[in-house]
């Protein structure tokens, strides 16, 4: 790829990157995870992560930016890739919580 004119690499190749990752996690998340899955109303918690990754689409001016972006997508697939666990763990804690005697 050629050079831009101020020595930083393009930013469009990360950004797919993160598009590609998200959705992979999700997956491999679903896949690991002991729980039922995440249907229905508990998938709409899939938009913080992915929109954590949307936000890698704004093309960074700064290197502080560029950083920040990194950072947001890397928690995003995080995010994705954990969610199923989570919402498994919440659920079990809370079930033993609420257990009668």
């Amino acid at each position: 790829m050629p050079a831009q004119p101020d020595g930083r690499r393009p930013w469009l190749p990360v950004a797919l990157l993160f598009t590609v990752l998200a959705p992979a996690a999700a997956w491999l998340g679903q896949v690991i995870s002991y729980g039922p899955g995440a249907r229905g109303p508990y998938a709409l918690f899939y938009v913080v992560p992915l929109a954590l990754v949307a936000a890698t689409w704004i093309p960074p001016r700064t290197d502080a930016q560029r950083r920040r972006r990194l950072a947001l997508g890397s928690a995003g697939c995080l995010m994705a890739l954990f969610y199923p666990n989570v919402l498994l763990v919440t659920w079990l804690v809370l079930w033993a919580l609420t257990a009668g005697p």
